[in-house]
This record gives structure tokens, C-alpha cells and sequence, in this order.
């Protein structure tokens, strides 16, 4: 399951990084251009990768996302 808790935003880099679960990524998987999925040693989803987040997801979305992370909502 994806939550918001936990998800990383770099502005910088326009890069949203969402965990599924704690675990060491082994391999990942572009599903998309841009999009990647990371799996652990046993198969298990990892991770959510998201380049250009700002042009694939909702404006809001990632406004959202930005401003809980640095605190000013």
C-alpha cells in the first residue's frame, strides 16, 4: 500500500519517491517512461519511482506532497 506518510519530493530534481514497505531495493522495473517500480531480493514491492512528477501527476498532488514536507501547508 502507498500512503502519503513517508513519500519524498525533491523540487530539485522533480523527482517523488513513494516507499511501500522498508526493505533493500534488489531490482527495479520501468512500468512507463519515467516511472519505475523497486522490488527487495524476494519479489516484494519496495518502491515507487516518479521523474518529472510535476508533468505526469496533478499539480496539487505534488504541491500537496512539497508543502508537507518542508512544513509550510
Amino acid at each position: 500500500m502507498i500512503t502519503e506518510r513517508g513519500a519524498r519530493y525533491d523540487p530539485e530534481a522533480d523527482v517523488l519517491y513513494l516507499p511501500t514497505q522498508d526493505g533493500e531495493i534488489a531490482r527495479s522495473q520501468e512500468l512507463s517512461p519515467g516511472v519505475s517500480v523497486e522490488f527487495d531480493d524476494d519479489g516484494n514491492l519496495v518502491g515507487v519511482e516518479i521523474l518529472r512528477a510535476s508533468k505526469i501527476l496533478p499539480e496539487k498532488v505534488v504541491a500537496s506532497l512539497h508543502a508537507k514536507q518542508t512544513g509550510v501547508i
